[in-house]
């Protein structure tokens, strides 16, 4: 008996989004606890008279009790949802996991209930499902857009524009197919994760002592919304830093425990978690927690892939978009030099670094499209210079009546007897079937078509930077 007065003294003491119930047989409650108010706006004295009357005889309701007692004699335990109003008439999603009673002759007496208000958490689903469809979406226009580029790249073979695009497609591919990957693998988690928070959710809240339930809700507090992302090596300082003082403090399991730790980003709450954890079952509160917290992190996770693969798509389009205006339009230069560096990305990332130096500059009167043929002329030449390696800078300077587009590279740089021909139509020094040799005669002419100015300096030794000066009117 005192055993019972002490469980109903825990369970009454929680206030969180759960609340326990009991009824018997004939469906009538026989008992709710005060936590229903915090879930549901009702009191224990409402929730009889209002509450339980709604669920008992509302028709959808009434089916899945009468399902579940004519079934529970079978099963242990069962988990179902049900959508409740709150005293304030709004509609909440409620987990419920209910196993029943028995007296000692194996006879079902009441079934015991836990409901679980899991309203945000339905949410979230609903906005990762939105967000895979968006992606989806995104991934459609890349295919439609990756296949008229097929259509007409025969066509176009001697266009230099569908030359240097033949060479971005397999990085876009690689590009396209990482935060897919990421979306692939973080809705798996969460699927998982989802799956471990119910099965342990009876145990959580039946088994553990009261003051393990405080410090499962304690960790969860400390736990931050909002922390930023952590280089490698600040990564093993803070476990190696973690390890030692759980060591110091006796913790055997003290590894997993710092995995755990980490995971829940709670590097910089140790000295506060540390206390909190003596108690029998640590690391079973520290998994738990982690199991519930993996969704958000996984939701994050999936929107940084979605915004990733939209500002791929985006950029893709801007490339292929053929203008066919011959009137000049205002546009941001800027932004027409990153949309390059986004199709360059794959590249680039392999072991180039990219220094970026921009003035505040005006839009300028320009032909976008034939632009962005500018940059990435220039900027796949000083890659290939490169071999990949080295430091690429892109420098734009507000000069007050013009604009001044500097693209600098560590390359060997260019002797002085071949500076004069590189501007000559098919002059190349790339290996046969690397380049047609028209690459930069098209920059010249596109720049000439500005009335703008492409200067070269280069040292052999020390790299090369093309200038390119471009009027702001």
């Amino acid at each position: 008996m005192e055993d019972l007065k002490k469980y109903k003294r825990l369970i009454e003491s929680l206030e969180n989004e759960y609340f326990f119930y009991s009824h018997g047989m004939d469906g009538k409650y026989l008992y709710i606890s005060p936590s229903v108010e915090k879930v549901l706006g009702y009191s224990v004295k409402e929730a009889f008279e209002g509450l339980v009357k709604h669920m008992t005889d509302s028709e959808l309701n009434r089916k899945t009790i009468e399902t579940l007692t004519k079934s529970a004699s079978g099963e242990k335990q069962k988990t179902f949802e049900l959508e409740l109003y709150t005293k304030q008439k709004d509609i909440r999603v409620i987990e419920i996991t209910e196993s029943p009673l028995y007296d000692d002759n194996g006879v079902i007496i009441s079934v015991e209930g836990v409901a679980h208000d899991i309203t945000e958490r339905k949410d979230s689903e609903k906005i990762i499902t939105e967000q895979n469809l968006e992606l989806r979406i995104q991934k459609d226009e890349l295919q439609e857009i990756l296949q008229n580029l097929k259509d007409t790249q025969a066509q176009l073979i001697q266009s230099e524009k569908m030359g240097a695009l033949g060479n971005l497609i397999a990085g876009i591919a690689h590009e396209i197919n990482t935060p897919i990957g990421a979306i692939n693998a973080s809705a798996g988690n969460i699927s998982v994760s989802l799956d471990l928070s119910v099965q342990n959710l009876y145990k959580l809240f039946t088994k553990l002592s009261k003051k393990e339930l405080l410090v499962f809700l304690r960790i969860m507090d400390l736990i931050k919304k909002d922390n930023p992302s952590l280089t490698s090596k600040e990564k093993r300082q803070h476990k190696k830093g973690i390890n030692s003082k759980l060591l110091e403090n006796g913790f055997e399991n003290a590894y997993s425990i710092t995995d755990l730790l980490m995971y829940l980003d709670l590097y910089d709450q140790v000295d506060k978690v540390i206390p909190l954890l003596n108690v029998d079952n640590p690391e079973f509160i520290l998994k738990s927690i982690k199991d519930i917290y993996s969704v958000r992190k996984n939701t994050e996770n999936i929107k940084l892939a979605v915004d990733k693969a939209s500002k791929l798509i985006f950029a893709l389009k801007k490339f292929v978009h053929k203008d066919r205006n011959e009137i000049m339009d205002k546009a941001d230069l800027i932004d027409n030099i990153e949309t390059v560096l986004t199709l360059q990305h794959n590249q680039l990332k392999q072991g180039i670094e990219v220094v970026k130096d921009f003035d505040d500059i005006p839009f300028i009167s320009c032909f976008p499209d034939e632009l962005v043929q500018v940059w990435i002329n220039l900027i796949s030449n000083a890659i290939h210079a490169m071999e990949n390696k080295g430091r690429l800078t892109i420098a734009v300077n507000n000069q007050g009546k013009t604009v001044r587009v500097s693209i600098s590279d560590t390359g060997p740089g260019i002797p002085e007897e071949i500076k004069t021909k590189i501007f000559e139509p098919f002059f190349t020094t790339k290996k046969s079937g690397e380049g047609t040799g028209i690459g930069l005669d098209i920059v010249q002419k596109i720049i000439k078509k500005h009335r703008a100015l492409i200067e070269l300096e280069s040292t052999v030794g020390a790299g090369t930077t093309f200038h390119v000066t471009l009027p702001i009117n």
